[in-house]
C-alpha cells in the first residue's frame, strides 16, 4: 500500500519526489549509522519516512529529529509515526532557519541530482553548517562538491537499494561564513 502511495507520489512530480521507490532498508541504516552519537538532528526529505525510523532507532533518547518535507502527503504519514522526539515540518528545507537554529547533523534524501545549480549549492551550504552531513545519491559525481564545504568526505555504496545508491558522509565544515552567505 506505502509503495502505491509512494509512486503515484513520483508520478504527480518526479522532481520533487526524486525516486520510484522508497529507500530500502539497507540504505536507511547506512545513513543512520553515520550519525555519531549526535542529538539534534535534521532529516531533509524524508518522503514516507523509511530513513526516518531508522534515525529515531539510532537517535538518543534525549536527542530531537525534525524532518522537512514539501510534500503534504508524505507529512502525513510521517506525522503518523509517533515518537515524541520527532517534529515534522510541511515547508521546504530551505527555511531550515526559521524552525531549528542548531543542529549536530543533517541527513538527506533529497534528490540533488534533479535540482538547479543555485538550489543544490544553497542546501549543500546550509548543510555545511552542521558537523556532519549525510547525503545519499544515485550516482558517485557529487564527492567534488562536497569537498569545497567539508574537510572530510568519505563515499560509502549500498547495492541493496532500487537503485543502487552512494551514501556521502561529509564531517568538519570548512568556512561557515561562506555557508552562511550562500545559503541564504
Amino acid at each position: 500500500m506505502r509503495f502505491m502511495k509512494f509512486i503515484r507520489e513520483f508520478l504527480k512530480n518526479p522532481k520533487q519526489v526524486g525516486a520510484v521507490a522508497e529507500s530500502s532498508g539497507f540504505l536507511a541504516r547506512k545513513m543512520a549509522q553515520q550519525m555519531g552519537g549526535a542529538t539534534n538532528v535534521v532529516e531533509f526529505g524524508p518522503g514516507t519516512g523509511s530513513v526516518t525510523t531508522e534515525i529515531l532507532r539510532h537517535l538518543p533518547k534525549n536527542g530531537k529529529l525534525t524532518c522537512f518535507e514539501i510534500n503534504s502527503n508524505f507529512c502525513e504519514r510521517l506525522k503518523s509515526i509517533k515518537d515524541s522526539r520527532l517534529k515534522v515540518v510541511n515547508d521546504d528545507v530551505q527555511n531550515c532557519g526559521k524552525y531549528v537554529e542548531q543542529f549536530d547533523c543533517i541527513l538527506s534524501s533529497l534528490p540533488l541530482a534533479t535540482f538547479g545549480k543555485s538550489d543544490r549549492e544553497k542546501i549543500i551550504a546550509l548543510s555545511s553548517r552542521s558537523k556532519t552531513y549525510i547525503q545519499f545519491q544515485y550516482n558517485p559525481f557529487l564527492k567534488p562538491k562536497l569537498k569545497q564545504y567539508f574537510h572530510d568526505v568519505k563515499m560509502k555504496f549500498v547495492p541493496l537499494n532500487i537503485p543502487p545508491a552512494f551514501v556521502y558522509i561529509s564531517k568538519n565544515p570548512k568556512n561557515a561564513e561562506l555557508a552562511n552567505a550562500i545559503s541564504k
